[in-house]
């Protein structure tokens, strides 16, 4: 007979549940029916989220960088802000200049930084030039063109997908999309697509039969690195052939192969969010802004091709500042740029406090 002594006490299995990653805590939520909703317990919100900032990965440094449209009186113009923190509270600030990829300087934009390489590329016109750069040793390397063929007829268009690093081949990559139009613009539908990858050991591109869905708002940080997964934000026709839904896309860079996790909550606000993708606590995360509703939703997948994986962590308002792409910090804060006065801020997400940088 099982006695008093033999329980656990709910206090307990609260706290074992809450040092638990997102993944295993929906694959739980069958065994009691206390666990099927726990975030909205307080109670293990609380534990959850001190957990969470206390096991979140303490990197040496943070890049932060965006492009932004400027107003100036002698013409309007784009300009980037690259910058490096490091420090317990970010207190070290260096502003990067990037190589130069073109003679003529085009405009420049950073994709993403992975083992403290960026992978940045500039346009200038049909001309895409593609750049890894390690800022502490200075070695800069210009990737070779891609398979860009012209199409009578057509105006071609490319696009950086993803870069990262392959812990299978020990290699670095860089995923991008040739696609062809008629005209000018980038949202008509495009008559031929084609995925390309470039590996750094063999310093070449090759084709993917592979047909992806292209990323969103290019200019956005809509990609994420994470244990040899590129991922991207994009839109696609939903199953029934005449809606379309807002999907993650997660490139294996090793197989060569990918997965679709439809981002279903997204797709019941008429607001159109600005959007960031981010990696915590070793989980690809997705930070929404709905300038309608003056909020920020932070929400967290627990398992890759599973929509129901999909947690909400955080729902955070009214949050009226203007900012440019988020990006988490080392403290589960998010840092950010605001785009009114370009100061640097942070705001702790669990104490609800901003404060500039």
């Amino acid at each position: 007979m099982a006695t008093h002594s033999d329980h656990i006490s709910k206090d307990v299995v609260l706290e074992i549940l809450a040092k638990l990653p997102v993944k295993s805590l929906k694959r739980f939520s069958c065994v009691h029916k206390s666990w099927l909703n726990l975030f909205e317990n307080s109670n293990f919100k609380s534990m959850y989220y001190e957990n969470l900032k206390s096991t979140t990965t303490h990197s040496s440094s943070l890049l932060l960088w965006r492009y932004f449209y400027n107003e100036r009186s002698d013409g309007d113009v784009y300009e980037n802000d690259v910058h490096l923190l490091s420090g317990e509270r970010y207190e070290n600030i260096v502003t990067l200049v990037l190589p130069s990829l073109l003679e003529e300087n085009g405009f420049y934009r950073v994709l993403d930084c992975v083992n403290g390489i960026i992978c940045h590329y500039e346009e200038d016109g049909l001309d895409v030039k593609i750049g890894l750069w390690n800022p502490k040793t200075d070695q800069h390397k210009i990737i070779p063109p891609g398979i860009t063929d012209d199409e009578p007829g057509f105006d071609r268009r490319v696009s950086i997908h993803g870069f990262g690093y392959d812990n299978v081949n020990d290699d670095y990559k860089v995923i991008q999309c040739v696609y062809y139009v008629h005209g000018q613009t980038f949202v008509e539908e495009p008559v031929l697509t084609i995925w390309q990858i470039y590996s750094l050991k063999s310093n070449c591109w090759k084709k993917l039969d592979l047909e992806m869905t292209k990323k969103e708002h290019i200019y956005n940080a809509s990609v994420a690195y994470l244990n040899g997964v590129c991922h991207w934000w994009g839109r696609e026709h939903a199953t029934n052939g005449l809606e379309e839904e807002q999907v993650l896309v997660s490139f294996n860079l090793s197989t060569e192969t990918f997965q679709t996790t439809s981002i279903v909550w997204l797709q019941k606000n008429d607001d159109r969010p600005i959007r960031s993708l981010v990696v915590l606590n070793k989980s690809v995360t997705l930070i929404s802004s709905f300038a309608k509703n003056n909020c920020i939703e932070i929400s967290i997948l627990g398992e890759i091709g599973v929509k129901e994986s999909w947690v909400k962590l955080f729902t955070l308002e009214p949050f009226s500042s203007e900012f440019s792409p988020m990006r988490m910090g080392h403290k589960c804060d998010l840092i950010f740029i605001e785009n009114h006065n370009s100061e640097l801020a942070s705001f702790d997400v669990i104490t609800r406090k901003l404060k500039l940088i």
